[in-house]
């Protein structure tokens, strides 16, 4: 297998792709079904024939830009495996910071049974690791794409809180009664047109379009959420919110003009903008346990 390992890292490596050893043992794990470290532990092993030929295929959409994610069919989120493919935005490491602010906020953690929205679901990551770390939630799964809720639904039932997630095809916050969330999330497309245009192929040409543009200046349906949110949380409800680096202070700015208070935008490891928490004005009124 070591030699399998190499020469697929060196193919990799030559049609351009910078983490080619790492990309390498993603797509070998993937073949046997173990963890990425563990393919070196068979490294003296021969492949066997359909493992050779499985990885020969992974390969040939490899060198074409496709993303490892897609070719295996699954990523790691919040430290959850989920099913990825075509349908939805692969999700990122950096949105599991916003599934931290909300499973860390006291009120959702206290609340009897918090109710939360997922506004842009895609593959329901946020929505299956919200589900998990309140287990006492409801939310909420909201996405103009049914094949992306096809996904998400699916992801939900591998993980056991389909039960406790309500999915709807609708535009952002679909039919959320006025002042009932304590919560909303949302990773909605917030790349600029232009930018995403340069991106690099394995994101412009894979991932759906309209998971990451988000119009002329990215903000195009942050500004939309923001003026539907203010009304749909409860008094002292949350909302949280991924942004693009450069768009700390317009959303900000944003937020406040439709009245929400406390508004912080947060960096990411990098120090980069990356997350915006803002609360409706006035007292929770969730139902302590």
């Amino acid at each position: 297998m070591g030699g399998a390992l190499r020469a697929l890292a060196a193919r990799l490596a030559a049609a351009g792709l910078d983490d080619a050893p790492s990309v390498a043992e993603w797509a070998l794990a993937s073949v046997l079904g173990c963890r990425p470290l563990e393919v070196y532990l068979g490294a003296r092993t021969p492949l066997a024939p359909d493992a050779a030929a499985a990885l020969a295929r992974m390969a040939d959409r490899l060198v074409r830009d496709e993303p490892i994610q897609y070719v295996t069919g699954f990523t790691e989120f919040c430290g959850l495996r989920l099913a990825t493919d075509r349908r939805a935005l692969i999700p990122r490491p950096e949105t599991e910071a916003l599934v931290t602010a909300l499973a860390e906020d006291p009120g959702l953690k206290a609340a009897a049974a918090p109710a939360l929205a997922d506004v842009g679901t895609g593959s329901g990551a946020i929505a299956v690791a919200l589900a998990l770390a309140l287990p006492r939630a409801r939310l909420l799964a909201v996405d103009g794409s049914a094949d992306a809720l096809a996904l998400a639904r699916e992801n939900a039932r591998r993980h056991g809180v389909a039960e406790r997630i309500r999915f709807q095809c609708a535009d952002l916050l679909g039919d959320a009664p006025a002042a009932r969330l304590d919560a909303i999330a949302a990773n909605l497309p917030y790349v600029a047109t232009a930018v995403w245009a340069a991106l690099p192929a394995r994101v412009r040409e894979y991932e759906p379009a309209v998971a990451l543009d988000g119009g002329v200046d990215g903000l195009a349906l942050i500004r939309r959420l923001a003026a539907q949110a203010i009304g749909r949380l409860r008094p002292g409800g949350l909302l949280a919110l991924e942004i693009g680096e450069d768009q700390g202070a317009a959303v900000r700015a944003e937020l406040e003009g439709h009245g929400f208070a406390d508004v912080r935008v947060q960096p990411d490891p990098a120090g980069h903008d990356r997350l915006v928490l803002a609360r409706r004005p006035g007292s929770a009124k969730v139902d302590l346990a």
